[in-house]
């Protein structure tokens, strides 16, 4: 839920495991009842379980459950449990707001997201949950280019609360919300108590703005107390595996600054790469090329110049610059050590140095720490080496059938691993 940014209550349905025993089946009620027990009398949580329709699945038993929930969120309906006659006596029923579909429902209907979650414990040790959400039907990429960003400041909360009021009774259908929110930016002081709106509507900011005077949390409020001092920021630039085709398309059709500089580096690149960069990046055709690292550097060097480039026309300067791997050169570059077409001939060439080596090579990121992984490699010490240690996450290097047994004994042993596209 943390992670997922959701409340409990969101939440409307859980697929459950559902052991069917005497005494499993009401630990994972329990549990429920602990994370989403706190909801409204008038919004109940519904559960069931696809072991009913299938029996016991061991192994596959979360991705029945998962189908089963996409499903139902595709048809709006919510299926039976089936069998479910006399609930489970060591549960407390009366206790908790839960409700299993013995005769199926209509999900509710889609005045706002449907969202469900689903659990998996298997007798192999897999524990895993996870939330799906429904795609809005007037979904667009275009919604993001038509949010705006109301700020308010003023010397006090109290002060602040009336601000907001004031706003609240001046916005009305006749004002331009655009018109609003750039005056609110330019023409006003900053003082230490602020708050944000984002909204894509008149009205979606004049609810926030009821919300924030009533002390009332909302996704469309931002609030803080600004430092008296200018913090200190510092931007970060990853290295190389983070590529995917179509990566930064939506910012290059909706942001000047970022498609400008792109088109700068696009341009110094057709002469050294022998094609289009966008074209690269962009068309998914060239997705397998885009993971050939004479391209992949060169690639991730320039969109990470454009973001840096696009945050600082919003006035966000760093007060230092760090990078890994190919980020290095980006952060180089940003702080002048060369110019944007010396670090662009530096990548490119770098990119094909490496591109030339031997192909039997791996990497794989293991969420494990250094000396943990330095242990369980230490038999293979001629053929595998740690590349990078991360804190939690520790990334090692070598020969592709090694690397391949590797993480494969991480994996028996409850570690999560993530190959690295190199």
């Amino acid at each position: 839920l943390n992670t997922a940014k959701l409340k409990p209550e969101q939440i409307d349905f859980i697929e459950a495991h559902g052991t069917g025993t005497a005494i499993g089946d009401p630990i994972e009620l329990e549990s429920m009842a602990a994370v989403f027990g706190n909801r409204p009398q008038n919004r109940p949580l519904i559960i069931g379980s696809v072991k009913t329709n299938l029996g016991h699945l061991e192994g596959a038993a979360g991705i029945a459950g998962l189908i089963k929930t996409v499903l139902a969120l595709q048809h709006h309906k919510i299926p039976p449990h089936l069998h479910f006659e006399k609930p489970n006596p060591r549960f407390d029923w009366s206790s908790h707001i839960f409700e299993v579909p013995v005769h199926g429902k209509n999900w509710h209907p889609s005045e706002r997201e449907r969202i469900a979650g689903v659990s998996s414990f298997g007798f192999s040790g897999t524990n895993a949950h996870v939330i799906v959400g429904e795609i809005a039907s007037n979904f667009s990429q275009q919604s993001e280019h038509q949010l705006y960003l109301l700020p308010l400041s003023a010397r006090s909360e109290k002060s602040l609360k009336e601000l907001a009021k004031n706003y609240q009774s001046a916005l009305n259908e006749s004002v331009n919300l655009a018109d609003a929110c750039f005056t609110a930016s330019t023409g006003r002081a900053n003082f230490r108590h602020r708050l944000c709106i984002l909204a894509d509507s008149i009205t979606t900011a004049e609810k926030a703005l009821t919300d924030f005077q009533k002390g009332e949390d909302s996704e469309h409020i931002i609030t803080q107390i600004a430092s008296e001092t200018q913090p200190n920021i510092a931007l970060l630039f990853s290295g190389q595996g983070s590529q995917y085709s179509g990566m930064g398309q939506t910012l290059y059709n909706k942001e000047p600054v970022f498609k400008n500089t792109l088109d700068i580096c696009d341009q110094i690149l057709q002469p050294i790469l022998g094609a289009s960069l966008l074209d690269l990046i962009f068309e998914v055709s060239n997705s397998d090329l885009l993971e050939q690292t004479q391209i992949t550097q060169p690639a991730l060097f320039s969109l990470e110049y454009a973001l840096a480039k696009l945050w600082q026309s919003w006035g966000i300067q760093p007060s230092a610059l760090l990078g890994h791997s190919i980020g290095e050169y980006v952060a180089a570059c940003l702080a002048g050590v060369f110019s944007l077409e010396d670090a662009l001939q530096l990548v490119s060439q770098r990119g094909r140095l490496m591109g030339e080596l031997p192909h039997n090579g791996a990497m794989v990121a293991i969420y494990a720490d250094y000396e943990t992984v330095t242990a369980y490699i230490a038999p293979y010490s001629n053929q595998v080496n740690i590349a990078a240690a991360n804190g939690a996450i520790t990334v090692i290097s070598g020969l592709n059938e090694i690397v391949e047994q590797l993480e494969k004994l991480f994996i028996e042993q409850s570690y999560k691993t993530r190959r690295l596209a190199v």
